[in-house]
């Protein structure tokens, strides 16, 4: 996409603003899925981890499977280690960006 949904922008809005960018690209395997995905249903992308608590319980689950997955991941690939911070040292921040991908995975 041209830029992430703005907090509080629904999916289905940031969807049609990414339909405009492919047509203008002819990508028309990417317009379909939207389409279809815009036809179905409307998805609201959780701006925290704890807007997924607040979802109904089909997209909770999908949301809770999709972390799960990826801290997986990120532990399989030796990412990060847990470790006691050194005195006088900040931690790095991070934050997770919640978005459903092209291929409908979330």
């Amino acid at each position: 996409m041209d830029a992430p949904p703005l907090a509080g922008e629904s999916a289905t809005t940031a969807i049609t603003n990414h339909m405009v960018h492919l047509a203008r690209e002819g990508r028309a395997k990417h317009i379909c899925f939207l389409l279809a995905l815009r036809a179905t249903k409307t998805h609201v992308l959780p701006k925290t981890f704890k807007d997924i608590a607040k979802l109904p319980a089909d997209s909770k689950k999908k949301w809770l499977e999709s972390y799960l997955e990826e801290l997986k991941l990120l532990k399989d690939r030796d990412v990060y280690e847990i470790v006691d911070l050194p005195k006088g040292r900040k931690a790095v921040k991070n934050r997770w960006v919640f978005n459903i991908k092209p291929d409908s995975c979330y």
